[in-house]
């Protein structure tokens, strides 16, 4: 005699395989939660941590153009300053100088190791923004270059002519700044000047205004797409 179906034995199989089913659902979603909410977490650190990095890029950037800043480039003086150790070490040294007839080593001014401390950190700093980093990075090694370029010939041309004992050390007012005069006439000619760092300064800032109006949620869409475009990489004859 055949055996009958065994009806709710296989009502109650439909219903496990049911109830593991929802059960492997519900986990899995569970995790997916878990892991966007750690994400989301992450997420905001990093954002509040690149616009900390950002805030400090933006004032260490215009430091040098704020009049109450330690770093106002009036009051920075770099070439005086220069000037003043280049003339010390030659009193110091004034016959073996003049002995040999040469220069005697150029001293690191102090606007070109304030540039130095900015731009090492920024080349591989993980909170500033591609775009940006290319920009900052841009803008900090031209300024170097022909800084550095027009140091090492004003300053070596100084220096030679007091070790040939063509004149003494400049302490005059009119002396050292005709000297400052000059050096910055060639920054201004290499695209270094005051006032174009400057505007290249606040395009940078501006670079950083996109990047925290992009997360501003009442911003409408035809406001979005950057409203200043990254500066291109600029070819400066340094010579």
């Amino acid at each position: 005699m055949p055996v009958a179906p065994d009806k709710y034995g296989d009502l109650l199989r439909l219903v496990q395989t049911g109830f593991y089913s929802i059960a492997a659902i519900v986990t899995i979603l569970t995790y997916i939660a878990a892991r966007r909410g750690l994400l989301n977490t992450v997420n905001t650190e990093y954002q509040k941590r690149v616009m900390d990095r950002l805030q400090k890029l933006s004032e260490d950037l215009y430091s040098e153009f704020d009049p109450s800043s330690d770093n106002y480039w009036p009051n920075v003086r770099p070439v005086d300053k220069a000037l003043e150790r280049i003339n010390s070490n030659f009193n110091q040294h004034k016959d073996a100088i003049l002995a040999h007839g040469e220069s005697f080593g150029i001293p690191v001014t102090q606007d070109v190791l304030r540039l130095q401390r900015l731009l090492d950190p920024v080349i591989s700093d993980p909170f500033v923004p591609d775009n940006i980093r290319e920009s900052v990075v841009d803008l900090l090694e031209t300024r170097l270059d022909v800084l550095q370029s027009i140091y090492i010939a004003e300053f070596e041309q100084y220096e030679r002519e007091l070790a040939e004992g063509k004149h003494g050390p400049w302490t005059k007012f009119e002396d050292v700044g005709a000297l400052h005069n000059r050096i910055v006439g060639k920054q201004r000619l290499q695209g270094c000047g005051v006032d174009q760092i400057e505007s290249d300064v606040h395009d940078i800032r501006g670079l950083i205004q996109d990047y925290f109006d992009s997360f501003n949620p009442h911003r409408r869409w035809w406001q979005r797409g950057g409203r200043r475009p990254g500066k291109k990489p600029r070819h400066i004859d340094a010579g």
